[in-house]
C-alpha cells in the first residue's frame, strides 16, 4: 500500500508531522495509514528494540484468537476499547468473516 501522504483523504486538521501511537502501530503491522513522522519514530524504536514489529504482530495474532474464541462461545457483539485507527486485521474483519451478523464498536480518544 502506498504511504498515506499520497492519499487525498487526509483531513486538513491532521498534523502529519506529529507522530501518533496508533499510526506507528499501523506501520509496524504493515498498514498504509501512517506518515513519515510515524515511520521515523517506529524506525527509532526498532533500532532500540528490534523485536517490536514481531511483538506487534503477535499482539494482533492474540486479538484474532480471542475474537474467534468469543465467536465460538456465541458472542456476536464486540467493543474494541483503545482501538486507535483501523489497521490491518480489524476486529470486525475477523468477526464478520465467521459470523456476518457480528457487530463491532470501536472507541478511542484520538
Amino acid at each position: 500500500m502506498p504511504p498515506a501522504e499520497s492519499q487525498d483523504w487526509i483531513p486538513a486538521e491532521i498534523d502529519t508531522e506529529k507522530p501518533s501511537a496508533a499510526r506507528i502501530y499501523d506501520y509496524l503491522l504493515g498498514g498504509g495509514h501512517n506518515f513519515k513522522a510515524d515511520r521515523a519514530i517506529a524506525d527509532q524504536v526498532l533500532r532500540v528494540q528490534p523485536n517490536i514489529r514481531e511483538i506487534a504482530l503477535r499482539n494482533r495474532a492474540f486479538m484474532r484468537r480471542a475474537v474467534r474464541f468469543m465467536l465460538d462461545e456465541g458472542v456476536r457483539q464486540f467493543l474494541d476499547l483503545g482501538s486507535g485507527i483501523p489497521t490491518v486485521g480489524n476486529v470486525h474483519e475477523i468477526a464478520q468473516r465467521r459470523s456476518a451478523g457480528a457487530r463491532v464498536v470501536y472507541v478511542d480518544a484520538e
